[in-house]
């Protein structure tokens, strides 16, 4: 069974047990801003089958973030398949961030690396995301860095991708700063149609090259 350990946490599979747990945060306006809706708790059912179906195949999806010391379930992290339609590329520069630009298509020929991919010209990419969702009472605690930073390690020493991204709202300070203080950069800009509304994205990569060399100096 897959778990991941942190300091002060413990992701696992997420099981029915979990469903009270999950509506607390899943069904909270608070929480749920950035997805333009609270879940239904059919929504919520669905989200949890759609987590265990992933947990068999690709083998990885959204955990639930335990804490260690009580047991208690706080919220969820994990690395899951996203698309990105329509992605142009961004930089921090471009967008009025402080730090380093992310490359994009500045080598030539093929890129390995889905990031350097991105250009002027829209394009969908599938992409894999770290994505983090905590109840509103463990907000700015670390646990969403702490669990976001595990699971990228994962994504990076066990699935062997070289890249990993989120893909966050524009206006959703919160997670921006997870991403950051995780060393993530700004690749790209995209709209997602969602429940009626269009919402513009951001997305930020971490490369596997260079993020072990940022891990040893944070």
């Amino acid at each position: 069974m897959l778990e991941i350990m942190t300091e002060r946490c413990c992701l696992r599979p997420m099981t029915d047990a979990d469903f009270p747990a999950l509506c607390r945060y899943l069904q909270d306006p608070g929480v749920m801003y950035a997805y333009g809706h609270a879940f239904s708790d059919r929504e919520v059912w669905d989200w949890l089958r759609r987590q265990q179906a992933r947990y068999v195949v690709p083998g990885y999806g959204a955990l639930a973030v335990e804490l260690r010391e009580t047991g208690e379930m706080i919220g969820q992290c994990g690395i899951t398949m996203q698309d990105c339609a329509g992605v142009t590329a961004c930089t921090a520069a471009a967008d009025g961030e402080e730090g380093g630009q992310a490359p994009a298509g500045e080598e030539e020929g093929p890129s390995a690396l889905l990031s350097e991919r991105i250009d002027a010209t829209p394009r969908t990419l599938q992409v894999p995301e770290v994505g983090y969702l905590l109840a509103k009472n463990y907000w700015h605690r670390g646990y969403a860095t702490e669990s976001a930073r595990a699971c990228m390690e994962f994504a990076f020493d066990v699935l062997g991708v070289p890249e990993v991204f989120s893909c966050i709202r524009d206006d959703n300070t919160p997670s921006l700063a997870v991403a950051r203080r995780n060393g993530m950069e700004l690749c790209g800009r995209f709209s997602k149609h969602y429940y009626g509304q269009d919402m513009e994205h951001l997305l930020y990569v971490a490369r596997k090259e260079s993020w072990g060399t940022w891990m040893t100096k944070c």
